[in-house]
């Protein structure tokens, strides 16, 4: 049985689901907006004229800004967040069954789509919050820079606050608001695999030479700057970047009873598994390249992307509602026979 909740038609009714979306999409921001305004307010003639504003990784200050500026650049930063959750509501309220973009396009709106925005606009909305409160109890006192220092735990907690903030909000939106996956009525694709039949797909996919030869680039320029300025600290940290995209030159996709499971670069690190418990449905669809190497979180927007190049592409839709999309040849007859597997195994 269905009913239309929260504008939501199509989507399973229940007690407390309307307090959710209320709960993650009114109150959550709204209590957030006015922590960041009442902090600095409350603390606002404790603090000098000029505000430290910026610190190196060992919580030292280093960088100061007039006190207003301060805050109002936090402000306004922070109310960029306001923007994708208004987005993720829209996209909810107008998403049903049905009525969605064609099958195989890049990208199409989904109620889990929307729970990525909102996940989104929390993060950012938190991360401003945690921001301005963090640069207002660090200038009490009127010491100065100097006086203004603070734990690495405090700036480690400016961002892993909001990121726990905003996967919680995402699981809370999927779990007990109907924004997690539905069914659009569109016909999956399958190979016909019959009962007690097996199969497993490989499919690869390499990037083009560009990115190689960005990544040996990296290299070289990491090696010649610790080299010839002695700055080994920038090299090191060119030298990492370059080994870490080294590793997606190159995917390794393979989809079995287990589910579907991602090797990266030469070496084929299977660092990303996903069980077939948790596939809803899978599709092939064709993109551009407009990113490169691996983007989103499903923790914390339940959306995750590897890209290595334009063209073929298999998407996982979770039934939580996050979607998980890796470039790979021959993406259809992997969605196909994953789309056997989930069905033999429901």
């Amino acid at each position: 049985m269905t009913a239309e909740v929260n504008g939501l038609p199509g989507v399973p009714g229940g007690p407390g689901r309307r307090f959710v979306v209320l709960l993650v999409c009114g109150i959550l921001p709204a209590t957030l907006v006015a922590t960041m305004v009442a902090v600095p307010a409350v603390l606002w003639s404790r603090l000098p004229a000029r505000v430290a504003s910026h610190w190196t990784i060992t919580g030292a200050a280093n960088g100061t800004m007039p006190r207003a500026a301060a805050f109002v650049l936090l402000g306004a930063l922070a109310l960029l967040g306001a923007a994708p959750i208004w987005l993720g509501w829209t996209l909810a309220r107008k998403w049903t069954p049905g009525n969605q973009a064609p099958a195989g396009a890049w990208r199409r709106p989904t109620p889990g789509t929307a729970a990525g925005f909102i996940s989104l606009g929390i993060f950012l909305l938190a991360t401003g919050a945690a921001s301005a409160s963090l640069v207002a109890v660090a200038n009490l006192g009127g010491g100065g820079p100097r006086s203004a220092s603070v734990g690495v735990g405090g700036l480690v907690g400016v961002v892993g606050g909001p990121a726990v903030l905003a996967a919680c909000a995402g699981y809370l939106l999927r779990r007990y608001s109907g924004f997690g996956t539905g069914d659009d009525g569109t016909p999956r694709s399958s190979l016909g695999l019959r009962a007690g039949e097996r199969a497993v797909w490989t499919g690869r996919a390499r990037a083009k030479w560009r990115w190689p030869t960005g990544m040996l680039l990296l290299l070289v320029m990491g090696a010649l700057g610790g080299a010839l300025t002695s700055r080994w600290l920038i090299a090191a940290m060119l030298l990492i970047a370059a080994v870490s995209l080294l590793g997606f030159t190159s995917v390794r996709v393979t989809v079995s009873a287990r589910g579907v499971v991602v090797g990266y670069g030469v070496l084929g690190l299977r660092l990303t598994r996903i069980p077939l418990r948790k596939i809803a449905s899978a599709e092939a669809v064709e993109g551009g390249e407009f990113s490169f190497g691996y983007r989103g979180s499903l923790l914390m927007f339940g959306h995750a992307a590897v890209v290595l190049r334009r063209g073929p592409a298999l998407r996982l839709t979770l039934r939580d509602g996050k979607t998980f999309l890796v470039t790979v040849d021959d993406a259809a007859t992997g969605a196909a026979l994953l789309n056997d597997l989930i069905a033999a195994a429901d």
